[in-house]
C-alpha cells in the first residue's frame, strides 16, 4: 500500500509529464498547484488555439473507475468558464502503469469513467483531435 505522501508524489509526477508531453509537441501546458486554493481548478492547463483545456490527471497501475467525487472540481471549472463565453473543453487523463496514457472527455453530465487501455483516447489521438480542432477555428 503506498503511503500517502508517495500517491501524491505519484501523482505530481504524471502531472509533470503531461505538461511536458503537451509543450514537446507545440502546446502550451502549465501544472496548476491547487493545494488550499478555494476555486475549483483541474490539474493541468493547456491551450489549443483559443480553446483551454483543464485536466484532472490520476495516475493508476490497473483499470479502475472513477466517479464524479474524483473530478468534479475539473467539472466546475468547465462550467465557469463556458459560464464566461469562454471555449473550454475538461478532461480526465489517465496514466497507467508502464507510462501509457488514456484521455476521457468530461462533461456536467459526467458520473463514471471506467479506465483502462482499452477505452479511451491515446496520447496520439488527443494530440490530432487538438491539431484538427486547432484547423477548424
Amino acid at each position: 500500500m503506498l503511503t500517502m505522501k508517495k500517491r501524491r508524489r505519484k501523482g505530481f509526477d504524471a502531472e509533470r509529464e503531461l505538461v511536458r508531453r503537451l509543450k514537446d509537441k507545440g502546446i502550451w501546458a502549465t501544472r496548476i498547484p491547487v493545494s488550499g486554493v478555494a476555486q475549483p481548478l483541474p490539474d493541468v492547463l493547456a491551450v489549443s488555439n483559443g480553446t483551454l483545456h483543464g485536466f484532472e490527471v490520476k495516475s493508476t497501475s490497473n483499470s479502475i473507475n472513477f466517479y464524479k467525487k474524483s473530478f468534479d472540481n475539473t467539472i466546475l471549472w468547465l462550467e465557469a468558464m463556458r459560464n464566461e463565453k469562454l471555449h473550454a473543453k475538461a478532461w480526465l487523463a489517465v496514466r497507467f502503469l508502464g507510462g501509457k496514457w488514456r484521455f476521457y472527455e468530461l462533461t456536467s453530465e459526467t458520473e463514471k469513467i471506467e479506465a483502462n487501455l482499452n477505452n479511451g483516447l491515446t496520447l496520439s489521438q488527443l494530440l490530432k483531435l487538438l491539431r484538427e480542432h486547432e484547423v477548424k477555428q
